[in-house]
């Protein structure tokens, strides 16, 4: 067989019509895509033409593609959304190659298309190294599935948790992958040296410019793997109360008591004080008030421990009991403390409900005062030092306060009076005499 040549225009493309009589002349015989070609360019041949072509062509795609989706939205009911658009996709793209192949012909490109596609031949050896890599890939590939699978029995039988399961799956495909990878470089005859002098170059400005987000992640794999919490725990975090979410390598998810959903980043959690109140069979909760200065400490502390033994809220062990924690502005401040068991939010909450509630009663019961703050008020003007019982007679305290200011108000009144009776009594003097 004669071999066929392009012949290369002046102004670009490819004359099929000149290579088609050449080729015939020597006897040879076209392949199937010069002759599909030569058929477009002899029906398309002239410059209108080949416009009208391009135009129609995009039409007639734009058409294709709406048709294609516009018929596969009654179908996703009916063969799944994940399967019909992989289908659509699938035609769009055929028919994209097509039209490609007819614009290629129209415009004369075809031999620079020949010409490109050679620098992507494949070759037996060619051939060989992919499915060589292929397999390599596969095998990799099956040997981090059998991990994942064995460190899921690990996950049921509650030796791991969730996402150490994740990083333990990431880091054997990581120690997989990496000498396949190796292996394939090889293979393919890339030169290994300058692949790691680059990729050592590149590490170095990938580290400088993300040492934040690089930070986050070797602290996401410190939180992970050394499990200071998990997901359902009870925690305080950087300030942060709430119940946690989610862990992943780059934050962690809390739910706080207030519906509000907070990333916390964790290179913050690594940095700050963890409070973990889940891992704690049971919490003690401490809760202040305070008693009258004139009343027996002894005997309210002696009520609030025997009220707070009564409450089914409160653990029975320890026993709770109360410290006498300060004397302050207005009482002595008995600190109660008690513990609840297991240690959950609710119950926290049901505790220190119960425990207010029932000493406030006791304590009224009692005759057992707790006094708010009282204050001393005094007249410096009117040497007169007042002392009220605020918490008993507060009208009293402000009538005796105003006392002092009501009297100088009165003594000043009295002079102005007086001064205007001398003034008028003056007055009627000057008349007189004007009169004799």
């Amino acid at each position: 067989m004669t071999a066929v040549s392009a012949v290369s225009l002046p102004g670009g493309g490819t004359d099929l019509v000149a290579v088609t009589d050449t080729a015939w002349a020597l006897g040879a015989q076209l392949p199937w895509h010069w002759q599909w070609a030569l058929r477009v360019q002899r029906w398309v041949d002239t410059t209108g033409a080949q416009y009208l072509a391009t135009l129609g062509t995009l039409v007639a795609f734009a058409l294709v593609v709406a048709v294609v989706f516009g018929a596969g939205r009654p179908l996703r009911d009916r063969f799944g959304a994940d399967t019909v658009g992989a289908v659509q996709w699938i035609l769009v793209t055929v028919v994209s190659v097509v039209f490609s192949a007819f614009l290629v012909a129209v415009w004369r490109l075809t031999g620079e298309v020949e010409s490109a596609f050679e620098f992507v031949a494949v070759g037996p050896e060619a051939v060989v190294r992919a499915l060589v890599t292929l397999i390599a890939l596969a095998a990799a590939y099956s040997l981090t599935r059998l991990t994942k699978r064995s460190v899921k029995r690990g996950v049921s039988r509650g030796a791991i948790s969730e996402h150490q399961r994740e990083v333990v799956h990431h880091l054997a495909q990581i120690t997989v992958f990496i000498p396949v990878i190796g292996f394939v470089v090889a293979l393919w005859g890339i030169p290994v040296r300058n692949l790691f002098l680059g990729a050592g170059a590149l590490g170095i400005v990938v580290g400088f410019a993300a040492r934040q987000t690089l930070s986050g992640a070797l602290s996401g794999f410190v939180i992970l793997l050394a499990r200071p919490f998990k997901v359902g725990d009870w925690v305080r975090v950087s300030g942060r109360e709430g119940i946690v979410t989610d862990v992943t390598l780059y934050n962690t998810q809390l739910r706080t008591f207030d519906e509000e959903h907070v990333l916390v980043p964790n290179d913050q959690v690594t940095g700050d004080e963890v409070v973990n109140y889940t891992n704690t069979d049971r919490l003690r909760i401490t809760t202040d008030v305070g008693v009258d200065y004139d009343c027996d400490v002894g005997r309210a502390a002696s009520v609030a421990t025997r009220t707070m033994a009564e409450l089914d809220a409160v653990a029975d062990t320890p026993d709770p009991d109360v410290v006498r924690h300060a004397f302050g502005d207005s009482a002595v401040v008995l600190r109660l403390r008690y513990w609840i068991e297991p240690a959950t939010i609710q119950r926290k909450w049901r505790a220190q409900n119960a425990v207010i509630e029932r000493v406030k009663t006791a304590f009224e019961r009692e005759g057992i005062d707790i006094p708010f703050p009282q204050r001393a008020v005094s007249d410096r003007r009117a040497g007169v030092d007042v002392e009220p019982d605020a918490a008993a007679r507060p009208d009293e305290v402000a009538s005796t306060a105003a006392a002092p200011a009501d009297a100088e108000d009165t003594a000043d009144d009295t002079a102005d009076d007086t001064a205007d009776d001398t003034d008028d009594t003056a007055d009627d003097t000057d008349d007189t005499g004007d009169r004799r």
